[in-house]
């Protein structure tokens, strides 16, 4: 039985439709990357998924039973979500907002030691240990997403829903936290569930060896699927996107693949 099974959702604001006839599933401990450009409807996807948002059809399964059939503690057992984006009202301690993913196991809000303990240890994983007592108010764009993601981390869910995860890190970071998820997926048997625009997030996924699959995203419908490495070898860019595409193999540390793409201009091929 799958994880998270996506069955024919369909989602509109008002009559402008954001997406259609939408089915996928994702596995236990596998990588699923919807990749798509700006705007394709990724992010409100993810949020019928968790339930932030109803769709107008379909339907959205939990280890085979609908979403709206859990309580909010058993959901917040199965799904842990990084937003691209989060409005920050109070001056929290850093290490308090990361101990807050551990409310799902305990009754009151209020953190005590052994959350604040075990938020210290994901914050110090995640290399940013150094910024526990620092107000969250504070935080550069980058800082907060690492915040963000050890809270999701710490709450220990059956599946992390992260949109747009590297968004606002810089390369080194953004390299790094890809390779933690790879690692979480493989090691611990986590599912991740992933948006993104770049092609080259899960190509590294499956470098590292990670079970993971890729989705495209454009025009409110999910298309073509498969193994990251086959799918962009294929040509499919130029069907979907209407842009050339060449994955290029590099010898480094290990084999590693990376997406060339280039659109065709009036003036011949131009690269993007």
């Amino acid at each position: 039985m799958s994880l998270l099974t996506v069955q024919n959702l369909s989602f509109s604001y008002g009559t402008r439709e954001i997406f259609s006839g939408v089915s996928f599933a994702v596995e236990q401990g596998q990588i699923f990357c919807l990749v798509g450009p700006n705007g394709c409807g990724k992010t409100t996807l993810q949020h019928c998924i968790l339930g932030h948002l109803r769709p107008q059809s379909g339907s959205v399964l939990i280890e085979g039973k609908p979403l709206t059939d859990h309580t909010p503690r058993d959901l917040a057992a199965q799904l842990a979500f990084v937003p691209q984006s989060h409005s920050r009202s109070f001056p929290y301690k850093t290490v308090d907002v990361v101990a807050l993913g551990r409310t799902r196991r305990r009754k009151p809000l209020q953190p005590g030691g052994d959350e604040r303990e075990q938020a210290l240890a994901v914050m110090e994983r995640l290399g940013i240990a150094h910024l526990a007592e620092t107000e969250y108010t504070t935080l550069s764009g980058g800082e907060l997403q690492m915040v963000l993601l050890a809270r999701a981390l710490a709450q220990e869910s059956a599946m992390l829903v992260l949109d747009e995860p590297a968004a606002h890190l810089d390369v080194r970071r953004a390299q790094g936290i890809l390779l933690l998820l790879a690692q979480i997926a493989k090691e611990q048997g986590r599912s991740i569930l992933l948006s993104t625009h770049d092609f080259n997030h899960p190509l590294l996924f499956e470098d590292e060896g990670a079970d993971v699959k890729m989705a495209l995203m454009e025009g409110g419908r999910l298309g073509r699927a498969g193994r990251p490495l086959e799918l962009l070898s294929s040509g499919c860019l130029k069907e979907v996107y209407g842009i050339e595409s060449r994955v290029v193999t590099v010898k480094a540390d290990k084999e590693r693949h990376y997406l060339a793409a280039w659109a065709e201009t009036d003036r011949g091929k131009e690269n993007i």
